[in-house]
């Protein structure tokens, strides 16, 4: 079952992280925005929760899920800075760019030496693809608020010329 964990949450970052790099309309929609960010966090904390009656919690865990919450909001925050956002014909379309793509391979790498180290040192709860869902699930919800909120500062700032 593991292996079948390790395998959702790579496809699912890989296929996040290719249509961040692509041009996108951006859909202005609060749902659209923190929908699919919101499904992996529930999912990464369904799974830490799943674990919960086989193993405790102790202080590793606890200290690696605040590093690799506070990792994932850093690098969120960072990529949705550097995104690039255009208005073409009155709709608005973003991408992450080389920037925001060494941000996100980085913030990548880290986490999972995180869950690597976690494992090692005998954490139980968040050594697994629960935490990594989390934590990524965390970083794309706070990249897309930071890229929405710029893209509607850039909206008005065109509406205005």
């Amino acid at each position: 079952m593991t292996l079948l964990n390790a395998a959702v949450v790579i496809a699912i970052v890989i296929a996040v992280v290719a249509r961040r790099l692509s041009w996108s309309p951006l859909a202005n929609s609060d749902t659209d925005v923190w929908r699919g960010p919101l499904v992996m966090i529930g999912v990464g904390v369904y799974q830490l929760h799943d674990k919960l009656p086989h193993a405790q919690l102790g202080v590793l865990d606890i200290v690696l899920l605040v590093a690799g919450v506070g990792l994932a909001l850093i690098a969120g925050l960072a990529a949705g800075r550097v995104a690039q956002v255009q208005l073409r014909d009155g709709v608005v379309f973003y991408r992450l760019g080389l920037p925001g793509l060494g941000i996100m391979v980085g913030y990548l790498v880290v986490r999972l030496a995180l869950a690597g180290l976690g494992h090692l040192l005998g954490a139980t709860i968040t050594s697994g693809g629960g935490s990594i869902l989390l934590t990524v699930g965390a970083n794309l919800l706070v990249q897309s608020l930071v890229v929405q909120a710029k893209a509607q500062r850039d909206a008005e700032e065109y509406a205005t010329r």
